[in-house]
């Protein structure tokens, strides 16, 4: 069997971080501290990392300040600027555009010019590239021209006004230098390559070789793209996508009285029915959509689902973002108010307007880099669903347990029930890829299940977790949606490791999305600051449905 090929540096990182897993926590956090340099501005009592570029070179050529950021409009940008310097220069450039793979193709023989054109444009003076050793350096260093290869990745270095990391490496796009072909160049399909062809330094994926009159017809185009980069893959989703967010304002005088007013007793309820951590929200939402309009700007339109309430801190009509409450989506008004976000959830597909494909998002949700619509969806538009490796339990019906785990149990007995086959997994706590269609199908041929979860107030032990697990399993056993995977992780926030969590997630910044999950019952308080914190550093600078910052 064939194994991914790794560098000798690649495994012995690899080996350092797998032996490193096995310290103790306190060890694991002593090491980083002794690896990262913290900010000069940051408080000696923070347990958290601070991550902060030194205040010297914020401002100066190392970093550039920002204060609003979308990775994939980021990205656009930095190739439609890239082109444009080199055609200043006179330098022939193409743009590659294949499933958000972003390549500027120059030929080899512009290649110092083209190097030194970036370097010395008052737009990409301040750009970074990656060396063939490996090493970022400027653009406008002397030694970028002998030390750039012929594929490299360029980026800028972005940060908060506070000197928070925005972007950095992550956020690249590729700059290649192609060589013609020559005599005799064999194609991969056989004969000959024209000797003009310009032919591919690696693997891409739009083409492996250019001919001269594609080249010169990508010059004619606007952005210099190929005539092939115009036309959408056939893998990537043309439908629009919304988000769909639930939340609640636990400390909302009115919705405390409306609480109080219901009686939790009509149904049985599930353990944690009546669990504050239910209710508790913080300032996630504000933190969640930070994070989708850094990493997910693709999304097309934002619902935030509510019982007559609006975060003070959200822009009013903005054109992107709307506040529904619960009255008009619920079939049945009269079962109103309800504290069950399992009947909440029942009722998502409800929503006036909403995409066909959309992704549901608790508060809790962060998208933690970048993600494509293509992470949940298939070019297709089949719904992808992440299963955990935590199963359905076999235990008796009686036996005490939480809302999500009554649910699971009920939820598998429907499918065996529907379609005699059976499931075992739970799924993870991502946002998750549904489908009005799917949705409404399940409603369609339960409708009393759909409205009796609907009409249970609290959680109950008899509730059904539809869009949140069962509609995946639906789905799947009709063929609209199959199983998926995404790099995903989740902190229990009143966990004894939660520090070693928040500092690694921050430090390798690598999960596209995470949960900061409250599951309640602690005997301790929990540290909010301490999380507030690090969303604050995660997330550091205000999206553009803010009307004001939080400090």
């Amino acid at each position: 069997m064939l194994r991914r090929h790794r560098s000798l540096t690649r495994r012995f990182i690899d080996k350092g971080m797998s032996w490193g897993r096995r310290l103790p926590p306190r060890w694991r956090r002593a090491v980083r501290r002794a690896v990262l340099t913290p900010a000069p501005n940051a408080s000696a009592r923070s347990p958290l990392l601070a991550l902060q570029p030194a205040t010297d070179r914020v401002a100066g050529t190392a970093a550039e300040v920002v204060t609003s950021f979308d990775f994939w409009a980021h990205r656009r940008e930095l190739a439609a600027t890239a082109v444009a310097a080199l055609s200043e220069a006179g330098i022939e450039s193409l743009l590659l555009d294949s499933q958000q793979e972003l390549i500027v193709v120059v030929k080899r023989c512009d290649r110092r010019a083209a190097i030194a054109a970036l370097g010395s444009h008052p737009d990409t003076r301040h750009w970074w590239a990656v060396g063939a050793n490996g090493k970022p350096l400027l653009l406008t260093e002397a030694k970028a021209a002998s030390q750039l290869g012929n594929a490299n990745q360029l980026f800028r270095k972005l940060v908060s006004p506070q000197g928070w990391h925005v972007a950095d490496r992550e956020a690249h796009i590729e700059l290649q230098f192609w060589a013609a072909a020559g005599p005799n160049a064999p194609r991969v399909d056989g004969g000959e390559h024209d000797p003009e062809t310009l032919l591919a330094v690696k693997p891409n994926l739009s083409t492996l070789s250019v001919t001269s009159r594609q080249w010169q017809e990508a010059q004619a185009c606007p952005g210099h793209r190929l005539a092939l980069s115009t036309i959408p893959h056939v893998l990537e989703l043309q439908e629009p996508v919304d988000l769909v967010y639930t939340w609640v304002d636990d400390e909302d005088p009115a919705w405390q009285q409306r609480r109080a007013e219901a009686d939790p007793t009509r149904r049985p309820l599930a353990a944690d029915a009546l669990d504050p951590a239910r209710t508790r929200a913080g300032d996630h939402l504000r933190y969640s959509l930070r994070s989708a309009a850094m990493y997910a700007g693709w999304a097309r339109h934002i619902w935030i689902v509510t019982d007559a309430q609006t975060p003070d801190w959200l822009v009013p009509d903005h054109p992107n973002i709307t506040v529904i409450d619960h009255r008009e989506i619920f079939s049945d008004p009269t079962v109103l108010p309800t504290f069950n976000s399992q009947a909440i959830e029942s009722q998502l597909h409800h929503i006036p307007g909403l995409a066909e494909h959309f992704l549901y998002l608790n508060d809790d949700f962060f998208f933690g880099a970048a993600v494509r619509p293509e992470d949940f969806f298939e070019g297709n538009g089949v719904a992808t669903f992440m299963m955990s490796s935590v199963p359905v339990d076999r235990d008796a019906d009686d036996t005490p347990r939480n809302a999500a785990m009554l649910a699971a149990r009920r939820n598998r007995a429907l499918l065996e029930k529907t379609f005699h086959r059976t499931v075992t997994n739970r799924m993870q706590h991502v946002p998750n890829a549904l489908t009005k269609t799917t949705l409404q199908s399940f409603e369609d041929q339960f409708p009393d299940l759909v409205a009796a979860v609907a009409s249970s107030q609290f959680r109950s032990s008899e509730d059904y977790s539809i869009p949140s697990d069962l509609a995946h399993y639906y789905g799947y056993a009709r063929s609209e949606a199959v199983p998926g995977s995404i790099r995903f992780r989740y902190v229990d926030v009143g966990s004894a490791t939660l520090l070693e969590n928040l500092e690694s997630l921050l430090v390798e910044r690598s999960a596209q999305t995470f949960c900061l999950n409250d599951v309640g019952a602690y005997t301790e308080p929990l540290p909010e600051e301490l999380i507030d914190r690090f969303l604050a550093a995660y997330f550091p600078v205000p999206s553009p449905f803010e009307t004001w910052a939080r400090p």
